[in-house]
């Protein structure tokens, strides 16, 4: 049986929003970007955390002292200029080469990881209005050491908003997947975006998809993002009106 989450329920305010995706490459961090621009116009300090992360860097943290953080943490903070959070708690869990094996050998144990992300998470609550929790990769990812997308949210007791590449029945499909596993680790699905849709289908996806998220799921369908190729370089406010339900 799957590890349960060590939190309780939390009011509906109160709760943080975790973005995940359905696979690499959906726009997923895109789309944490223009949340995290609308959130600050609604809240005074927004708080941002990645859980669990694979490619790191090297940062300067508050005491002076180099450590490494997932790079998606780093253009968060320096792009929204997020001082209320120091890096120290924005990336509590990091997978670098050889890190799965350890888990494996016995050397990491996930309640080790657990104390961490709860530790670092409970910080930046502390410091934050709310909060903005980024996902890696699939809700999947992570699951060999314990730790997967679905796993974490329910840990910190976050409504999930699930990222999808444009379409209908292969979306829905993948979307269908990643909810399941979701439901599976007691992770709260609360919305549906999907990202890059064709210009002449995007009447279509969100008449159809919004019809099926309600019917199947009891979820809203947040925003469409139509597909175009300014989104190699989007404007946040372009991508915020989009999903302005949330």
């Amino acid at each position: 049986p799957a590890p349960s989450a060590e939190v309780g329920e939390r009011p509906p305010m109160c709760r943080p929003i975790f973005v995940a995706a359905t696979r690499q490459n959906v726009g997923k961090t895109t789309v944490s970007l223009a949340l995290m621009s609308g959130l600050r116009k609604r809240f005074g300090k927004v708080g941002f955390i990645k859980p669990v992360g694979q490619q790191h860097v090297p940062v300067t943290g508050s005491d002076g002292t180099e450590l490494r953080v997932d790079k998606d943490v780093v253009v968060m903070k320096e792009y929204f200029g997020l001082d209320n959070i120091p890096y120290e708690h924005m990336s509590p869990v990091l997978v670098p080469k050889g890190y799965t094996k350890q888990y494996i050998d016995g050397e990491v144990s996930r309640q080790a990881q657990v104390d961490r992300i709860q530790n670092s998470f409970a910080e930046i609550e502390r410091r934050s209005d709310i909060t903005l929790v980024e996902g890696t990769g699939h809700v999947g990812v992570g699951s060999i050491i314990d730790m997967s997308n679905a796993q974490t949210a329910a840990l910190i007791g976050a409504d999930v908003v699930l990222v999808a590449n444009g379409g209908l029945g292969s979306a829905f499909d993948e979307l269908e997947v990643n909810r399941v596993m979701c439901e599976h680790h007691g992770a709260r699905l609360r919305g549906v975006i999907i990202n890059k849709v064709l210009p002449e289908k995007l009447g279509m996806v969100k008449d159809y998809f919004g019809r099926v998220c309600e019917q199947r799921w009891g979820v809203p369908l947040l925003g469409v993002i139509d597909y175009l190729p300014l989104l190699s370089k989007p404007c946040l406010s372009d991508i915020e009106q989009r999903t302005s339900r949330l």
